[in-house]
């Protein structure tokens, strides 16, 4: 005799929470997989320059010549004056007391201004030659350590500027911030206009 079975429904398996599972791994592996910075460098000496050539290109080095300027006796504007240093050598020069500007000053002051900023010039002139000569090669620096070098008249910033551009170094980085004015400076500034 036949036995008759009884029909059973087709059942179907659900994969909608499996996929979100596997999803949810999948980001968070993601998120937390750190690789190690020598994985990710890839070391390679290519020139940038041109195409395939047999050996790698090294920049060339550049000079560097830094000058430092500072106020000193800030609170005493007629003993006020300007200090240039240049790189970390001891070359230092102390500009005139209580410049006013060339307009302003005596003759026998202006030579000694002018005199100290063609001393810098030929020191720089120098550094510069002893390199090589070649302007592209050098690069300028000027320095105003905060405090006192936020307190360097705009004038003597200038000065050291241009010495670097009559040279022909067009390559000057600026350092430093501007300090807050004394109670000295501040008067005198008020007084004067």
């Amino acid at each position: 005799m036949a036995v008759k079975l009884p029909e059973v429904e087709e059942s179907e398996l659900n994969m909608t929470p499996m996929i979100d599972i596997v999803f949810q791994l999948i980001i968070f592996f993601l998120l937390s997989l750190k690789f190690k910075t020598i994985d990710r460098r890839i070391e390679s000496m290519l020139p940038k320059d041109r195409g395939l050539a047999p050996t790698p290109s090294f920049p060339e080095d550049f000079l560097k010549v830094k000058i430092k300027v500072f106020r000193r006796d800030m609170d005493d504007t007629e003993k006020a004056y300007t200090l240039v240093k240049i790189d970390n050598d001891s070359t230092t020069f102390s500009l005139p007391m209580n410049w006013k500007g060339h307009e302003k000053e005596t003759a026998d002051r202006v030579a000694e201004y002018d005199g100290k900023i063609a001393a810098i010039r030929s020191i720089v002139a120098g550094k510069m030659k002893a390199h090589g000569g070649n302007p592209e090669e050098v690069k300028g620096e000027i320095v105003a350590p905060p405090p006192k070098g936020g307190a360097v008249p705009h004038g003597d910033v200038v000065q050291v500027l241009n010495i670097f551009l009559e040279l022909g170094m067009l390559d000057v980085v600026f350092e430093g911030a501007a300090s807050p004015l004394t109670t000295t400076e501040r008067n005198a500034r008020s007084a004067g206009g």
